[in-house]
């Protein structure tokens, strides 16, 4: 299972806009309400802002879609001169927040 999800291709989803601020990537990303919510009157879609420092910035653009999982956790620890555990742990942690948020998505390929 692990080597599966190493082999992975993220990629970064369509975003509504993206902002440099402060040394930080700002991401604002459209998505649909809870039903519960549009019944309650809300909106059916809304728009959320996901701000991210240099190293989630760093890891959230090698999500190109080309790229495996293992390869970006290759990088990131050479890239911030960590062992190749922690950066696993680190990368794919924050992978699964991204995936959470719909800022990316994964791809499969055979």
């Amino acid at each position: 299972m692990r080597r599966t999800a190493l082999s992975g291709h993220p990629h970064c989803l369509p975003a509504v806009r993206k902002e440099e601020k402060d040394g930080k990537l700002y991401v604002t990303v459209k998505y649909m309400r809870p039903r519960w919510q549009r019944l309650m009157g809300g909106a059916e879609t809304c728009e959320r802002t996901f701000g991210m420092d240099a190293y989630g910035r760093r890891v959230y653009e090698l999500c190109d879609g080309r790229q495996t999982v293992e390869s970006i956790v290759q990088r990131f620890a050479t890239a911030v001169r960590v062992s190749l555990p922690e950066s696993e742990m680190a990368v794919t942690k924050f992978m699964r927040t991204l995936l959470t948020k719909g800022l990316i998505a994964m791809e499969m390929k055979s």
